[in-house]
């Protein structure tokens, strides 16, 4: 808004030159003719009048311009909120009842939004319902961008930052409340949304292979390569998912505690890393024997 304000006051300085340029032509319309020995200037009154006229088209053209594309910005940022709203009413009712239970009616009404905007911006219940499992995964899947900045040449220092980001994003406060129940619903009960959300994932699955494979000295595509990354996948899942049972089973844990978090995140990691090391002296030793047989 500020900034618009500034546009605003630099366009006007146009409409400033236009006005004077105008009353400078009528100026020398109305008092030039009586001085024609000194100079014939009332012969410069038809340029300067529609000069005038020129920089007060130009001042209004520019003035529309400008409205019209603060009204596009405004009307992105309605789009954008919508958009958030339903999402996050969304994910609350089918964290209660389920997929196939809610309605885009029940959403649309504790939102305070009208239907329309559900078809508008989401095509129907599923395309909605996508968007809240998209949600529901984007801490995952923004800690495996953040921690892909890190030097590729140091695999393990990207694995350590990759499960730090990822607990970072696993407390509470950091995710929606109704981020578990979902999950766990989708996972008992698939439904086709999870299809394309697989689909988003692929890339930073491959990634993520592949930033393990280095450490393990195996390719992204080795079946020992996607073992290593389930198991990691799962001692963080366990965590995340399981607070309930972690609650009763292990009283004093407190996920939202900074120390806590950065313990078991330190422990994932070294753990990790020395199985990843133990499998990859295994293979070596594998290898040798092989050789030697060979030989």
């Amino acid at each position: 808004m500020k900034g618009t304000m500034q546009c605003f006051r630099k366009i006007d300085l146009l409409a400033f030159a236009g006005v004077i340029t105008l009353l400078a032509g009528w100026a020398l319309f109305t008092f030039g003719p009586d001085y024609p020995r000194i100079l014939p200037l009332w012969m410069l009154a038809p340029l300067s009048w529609w000069t005038g006229c020129a920089l007060l088209m130009a001042w209004a053209a520019m003035r529309i311009l400008v409205i019209i594309a603060v009204d596009g910005e405004a009307d992105s940022e309605v789009r954008r909120w919508l958009r958030e709203k339903l999402i996050e009413t969304a994910g609350r009712v089918f964290a209660e009842v389920g997929f196939d239970e809610a309605t885009v009616r029940e959403i649309c009404s504790r939102a305070g939004i009208h239907v329309a905007a559900v078809h508008e911006h989401f095509g129907d219940k599923l395309g909605l319902y996508t968007e809240v499992l998209k949600s529901s995964i984007m801490a995952q899947q923004e800690a495996a961008q953040i921690a892909g900045v890190a030097d590729p040449s140091d695999p393990q220092d990207a694995l350590r930052g990759l499960i730090c980001e990822w607990f970072e994003r696993a407390r509470e406060a950091g995710r929606p409340d109704w981020f578990a129940p979902i999950m766990a619903r989708e996972m008992a009960r698939p439904t086709s949304a999870l299809d394309r959300v697989a689909e988003g994932m692929g890339a930073n699955y491959l990634w993520f292979r592949a930033l393990v494979g280095q450490v393990i000295g195996r390719a992204p595509n080795d079946e020992r390569t996607r073992m290593c990354v389930h198991s990691v996948v799962g001692q963080v899942l366990h965590y995340m998912q399981s607070r309930a049972m972690l609650a009763r089973l292990w009283p004093d844990l407190n996920l939202n505690n900074d120390e806590h978090r950065r313990a078991i995140a330190d422990h994932i990691v070294s753990f990790s890393l020395a199985g990843m090391a133990s499998v990859r002296m295994a293979e070596g030793s594998t290898a040798k024997e092989t050789t030697a047989a060979a030989q």
